[in-house]
């Protein structure tokens, strides 16, 4: 009964007419920045955090996930017309996306990236909303041995990816891995691989 108390609240502040142009406001110009490729959700809520400072945090908040859900579909608009993703979510968007707009199909293709986004973005917040209590219990429990086989997964997605040459996704997920080890351990604090250079202590940047 708490819980639905809760969520009828959360409800009412959401639904106020501020909020909801605060949602508006966020969509737009997250969808903005996400259409530019190497400018992701996370780049997007950098540059909105300066703006929140003045806000509600209820309000700030709804903003920043205006600004997320717009970045993740405006992703899926370079990925459709230039075959550059604007983010990691929207990859598979251009094995059919860009061959459709090579068709002269780019609008039925941005529809369906668009209904695509809003379906799933919506089922999956229920889905949350009913299973977090149950996934946190579950999470809580997990420990080395359960992160190594996420791990393992992950890898194996990847390299399941490259359909046409198994090797090359086996090369492609190794050389990630090896450049996603350099920096500072964030569980040991440990320098690995940065050879006493400053620059490599936080690693290295997806976009170099």
């Amino acid at each position: 009964m708490d819980a639905l108390n809760n969520l009828m609240y959360g409800f009412g502040i959401a639904l106020e007419p501020i909020n909801i142009a605060y949602v508006f406001a966020g969509v737009f110009a997250g969808t903005i920045i996400g259409m530019l490729p190497g400018l992701g959700p996370i780049s997007a809520l950098a540059l909105m955090i300066p703006i929140t400072f003045a806000m509600e945090p209820s309000s700030g908040l709804i903003l920043m996930a205006g600004v997320y859900y717009g970045a993740i579909f405006g992703g899926s608009t370079s990925s459709i017309l230039l075959n550059a993703p604007g983010v990691a979510g929207t990859v598979a968007t251009s094995f059919d996306g860009y061959p459709m707009a090579k068709q002269g199909m780019a609008g039925k293709a941005l529809a369906i990236a668009a209904y695509a986004s809003f379906i799933g973005g919506t089922v999956s917040v229920i889905f949350l909303m009913l299973v977090a209590p149950l996934l946190s219990k579950v999470a809580v429990s997990f420990g080395p041995a359960e992160y190594f086989a996420l791990m393992v997964l992950g890898l194996t997605a990847v390299v399941s990816l490259s359909d046409k040459s198994l090797v090359k996704g086996l090369i492609a997920a190794v050389v990630g891995v090896m450049i996603s080890i350099v920096g500072i351990d964030t569980q040991t604090g440990t320098e690995r691989f940065t050879f006493n250079s400053i620059q490599l202590l936080d690693g290295i940047d997806f976009l170099v």
